[in-house]
């Protein structure tokens, strides 16, 4: 090799080795692209809040039941009771839950068929032991928009720690006006109803067009 052809190449070798060491890596054929972990998603809302269901007080004597059945007909007025069991020289306890369906008020009885004069339907109510709530079968009853059926609860036996902080305080009475009965809308979520709340008997009702399971909660 000439002088002139090894200069040359000295040359050409040492561009070739500046241009490898200025030039960034590329990445590898197999890398895949890195997940952001800090990243949060910020699109999503909380549910929202659910009523808060009042409960019994420990002191709360038992009911006289849990569950009870009656006929309903269509051209009568029936209804049913529930107290509490009565204390030491009480014959009576003290109210519960009253139901009335007033005469005519009946229109379907289960699944929504459609009664006649005369027709009946057993009615069952179940009450929890724990929350003032109370389910009313069969599903499909429905009544007249005109004279409606009518619930009452009383809730003197509420645990008076309404929001159940440990504390009975200004919270607690501020909730206690907000009372209201709520029904289980296709078993899914609660809705408010319009209701009629007295603090001073202490009672809550409203009328009712259809079967479903109620709670006292504000």
């Amino acid at each position: 090799m000439t002088p002139q052809c090894r200069c040359l190449f000295v040359i050409l070798v040492v561009l070739a080795g500046c241009r490898d060491v200025a030039a960034p890596p590329s990445p590898p054929a197999s890398a895949s692209p890195q997940l952001d972990l800090t990243a949060t998603s910020v699109d999503q809302s909380p549910p929202p809040a659910g009523p808060g269901f009042l409960r019994q007080a420990p002191s709360a004597p038992p009911l006289e039941t849990y569950q009870t059945s009656f006929w309903a007909y269509d051209g009568g007025a029936s209804g049913v009771t529930v107290n509490y069991q009565p204390a030491a020289g009480q014959q009576v306890g003290q109210p519960f839950l009253r139901f009335d369906i007033p005469k005519n008020g009946l229109v379907t009885g289960a699944d929504g068929v459609r009664t006649k004069r005369g027709d009946s339907v057993l009615v069952t109510v179940t009450i929890d032991p724990v929350t003032f709530s109370v389910a009313f079968e069969p599903s499909g009853v429905w009544f007249s928009n005109g004279i409606p059926a009518r619930l009452t609860i009383w809730y003197e036996n509420a645990d008076p720690d309404l929001n159940g902080d440990g504390v009975v305080d200004s919270v607690d009475q501020l909730l206690r006006q907000q009372i209201a009965l709520w029904y289980h809308a296709d078993k899914v979520y609660w809705v408010p109803l319009s209701s009629v709340n007295d603090p001073t008997l202490p009672s809550v009702s409203t009328v009712l067009y259809h079967f479903s399971e109620y709670a006292v909660s504000y």
